[in-house]
C-alpha cells in the first residue's frame, strides 16, 4: 500500500475514531507545519495555522471520501490557512539600500562569536529577497523548499500544471541568484 493511500485511509478512519485522527496529526504535522512556516516565517504563527489546518480537517471529516490523494489535501488546506493567516499581519519589508546596507554591514563583522548572528542575518536578508519576488514564483519556491512535496503535488495545492511549477521554481531560483550576485558585485571587499 503507497503512502498515499495509507494517509487517506488514516483520515478516513479519522472520521469515526479519534486515536485515529491523533495518528494522522502525528504523521502529518511535521509538513503541515512546515508549509504554513515557509509562508509565515514565523514559529508561533506557523504553529497556530498548523492548529487551524488540523480543525479544518476535523471540520470538514465527512468530505474525505472523495479525496485521492489526503497528502496533497493536507498540504492544499496548509497553504490555504497560512496564506489567509499571511494576508491578515503587517509585512515589514526592507527597501534596497536597507537591503544593501545589511549586506556591507554583514561583510564587516568577520568575528567567529558573530557567526550565528551573521546566519540569523543572512535568513532575514534572504528571506526579504524572497519576500520580494512575483507571488506566482515565491508560492511556487516556498512549496518546494517546504520539502516532501513533488512538483505534481505542488501544482495540485497551486491549482497549475507540474512543468509551470518546475519552470516558476527554476525561474525564482535564478532571480535570487541574480539579486544575490548583484548585492555581492556592489559590495565587494577590497582586496
Amino acid at each position: 500500500m503507497t503512502e498515499q493511500a495509507l494517509a487517506s485511509e488514516a483520515i478516513l478512519m479519522a472520521g469515526t475514531n479519534e486515536d485515529a485522527l491523533e495518528a494522522v496529526v502525528r504523521e502529518h504535522a511535521r509538513r503541515v507545519y512546515r508549509i504554513a512556516y515557509s509562508v509565515l516565517r514565523n514559529h508561533h504563527d506557523a504553529e497556530d495555522a498548523t492548529q487551524e489546518t488540523f480543525m479544518r480537517v476535523l471540520r470538514y471529516r465527512r468530505k474525505l471520501e472523495g479525496i485521492r490523494d489526503a497528502k496533497t489535501w493536507l498540504a492544499r488546506i496548509a497553504w490555504r490557512v497560512a496564506v489567509e493567516r499571511g494576508k491578515r499581519r503587517v509585512e515589514i519589508s526592507m527597501s534596497e539600500t536597507e537591503v544593501l546596507n545589511a549586506v556591507r554591514q554583514l561583510r564587516s563583522q568577520m568575528a567567529s562569536g558573530e557567526e550565528s548572528t551573521i546566519c540569523k542575518e543572512l535568513a532575514e536578508l534572504l528571506d526579504s529577497l524572497i519576500f520580494a519576488l512575483p507571488d506566482s514564483l515565491r508560492d511556487a519556491l516556498r512549496l518546494s523548499t517546504a520539502g516532501d512535496l513533488t512538483p505534481g503535488e505542488i501544482a495540485r495545492v497551486l491549482g497549475t500544471s507540474e512543468a509551470s511549477v518546475r519552470s516558476r521554481v527554476f525561474r525564482a531560483r535564478q532571480m535570487l541568484k541574480e539579486k544575490l550576485a548583484a548585492l555581492e558585485g556592489k559590495y565587494e571587499s577590497p582586496k
